[in-house]
């Protein structure tokens, strides 16, 4: 399966389902790496984290309307110019 088509497939999953891709995914790059993040109290483990991850609240920041940050851009770049003397 190309990574693509997974991803669309992915999207389409529920929260939870995500969530447990998402701790599925971490425990497959740890053993990669060497670690063994399973335990006896897997279920338990795995309710907890699902727990907190759901009570987690994303901030998106995007540039849209970022007037401030644009200005101070502004500012940086005109002066990186007058120092290598392009100004």
């Amino acid at each position: 399966m190309l990574l693509n088509d997974l991803l669309q497939t992915v999207s389409k999953l529920s929260h939870q389902d995500k969530l447990r891709l998402i701790h599925f995914l971490l425990l497959e790059v740890a053993k990669e790496e060497g670690c063994d993040l399973e335990s006896t109290d897997n279920q338990e483990q795995e309710n907890a984290l699902l727990k907190q991850l759901e009570s987690t609240e994303a901030v998106v920041w995007s540039p849209y309307e970022a007037h401030e940050a644009a200005q101070t851009l502004s500012v940086l770049l005109a002066d990186a110019k007058k120092q290598e003397g392009y100004a």
